[in-house]
């Protein structure tokens, strides 16, 4: 990763979120922006260059980033966030993905006249305040510098926007305008955050949002929010009296995957993790149910490192009913006895007799999908 600081702010501004990302195994280096990115690496003070040169020069940057391979990730903060957003612009393809923080897309506040006032504008970390009222390398007042004009619209590549919510410097309404208009941009918003979002009083909780964005580029990985089940609307049972609850369609979905995994003696059981991963179901609630259809003969189940379910006995051999009565009880539930009970018995022996007709083996499959209702029944 290759950070840009932002006006007022310089390489060392940022060593204190450098050595967090190190310690995650991230290789990390900041430099002046934007004068560093083509000086000979023999200058300790690089001149300063105007901005066309430097975003003329791709092969420049490219020699700032850390030699390592992987991904390379651009991160810029303030004016740092517009010199990496112009840079990725003008040339495809020189990074990876674009982290951009504290975006100054249009003015807040007048800048602040005074270090205390420009303080409370910037952050609310007492440790970062500190570092900067001790810092003879800070830029006071530079917050009132002009900033270049962004491109017209983010490139193609992964963007993670992260902006503190009571930013009075870049107000966060812009930030969130932009993101509107590319779904696929990552945002990470702080409630409370000021501007230097990065060196905050949430600083730790932007880094681990941070972290997750860099794992998703560079391996892949993705947390999935975890599936809660629909709220059931106000009397939903007088409004349908035939209702599928989430609890069969979960016990459904589980089945399908020991099916696709093809989950039977002698190849290995499948977890309970590796289910509700791939099935989209939650977890306690999948534990529950694997219990019951185990009491039901339907799935076994081996304990241990190893252990995990596999299916009873072959899929085409476990029909529908056999799963609503495993999770349900029954497939018709009386309140009471009354004179049209009958009907409901029929209602049920008709249900009972349709879903005897599928088998879990075809559910899986998705071979009554093409079916329409008259032809299915």
């Amino acid at each position: 990763m290759l950070i840009l600081p932002g006006r007022g702010e310089h390489p060392g501004t940022y060593r204190r979120l450098g050595q967090r990302l190190a310690a995650d195994g991230y290789a990390v280096r900041a430099v002046r922006t934007p004068a560093a990115l083509s000086e000979p690496k023999a200058l300790a003070e690089p001149r300063a260059l105007p901005e066309p040169e430097v975003l003329a020069d791709a092969e420049a940057l490219a020699g700032e980033f850390p030699a390592v391979t992987g991904p390379r990730v651009l991160l810029g903060a303030d004016s740092g966030a517009l010199h990496a957003w112009r840079f990725a612009a003008a040339h495809p393809g020189a990074v990876d993905a674009l982290v951009l923080a504290g975006l100054p897309l249009e003015a807040g506040n007048p800048p602040p006249t005074d270090r205390d006032a420009e303080l409370a504008a910037r952050t609310a970390c007492p440790v970062h305040r500190e570092l900067l009222v001790t810092d003879d390398d800070f830029g006071w007042g530079s917050l009132a510098d002009p900033v270049p004009a962004p491109p017209d619209r983010l490139p193609a590549l992964p963007v993670l926007l992260l902006h503190g919510e009571a930013d009075q410097v870049a107000p966060v309404a812009a930030v969130r305008l932009l993101a509107a208009r590319h779904p696929r941009a990552a945002t990470g918003v702080v409630r409370d955050g000021l501007h230097d979002v990065l060196n905050d009083q949430f600083h730790r909780s932007v880094a681990a949002r941070l972290v997750l964005f860099l794992e998703e580029v560079g391996k892949g990985a993705l947390l999935l929010p975890e599936p809660t089940e629909p709220a059931r609307p106000t009397r939903a049972r007088r409004a349908a009296p035939l209702h599928v609850s989430a609890r069969l369609d979960y016990a459904l979905r589980a089945l399908s995957e020991l099916i696709a995994t093809d989950a039977l003696p002698p190849n290995e059981p499948v977890r309970c993790e590796a289910i509700a991963r791939a099935r989209g179901i939650p977890l306690n609630s999948l534990v529950n149910l694997m219990g019951e259809l185990r009491r039901a003969g339907l799935v076994r189940s081996q304990r241990g490192c190893e252990g995990g379910y596999w299916l009873a006995r072959p899929a085409p051999e476990i029909t529908i009913t056999d799963v609503v009565r495993a999770v349900e009880g029954e497939v018709i539930s009386l309140h009471a006895d009354g004179p049209d009970t009958w009907l409901w018995h029929r209602l049920g022996q008709t249900v009972t007799a349709f879903l005897d007709g599928w088998t879990v083996r075809e559910i899986a499959g998705g071979d009554g999908a093409g079916l329409t209702r008259e032809a299915a029944l």
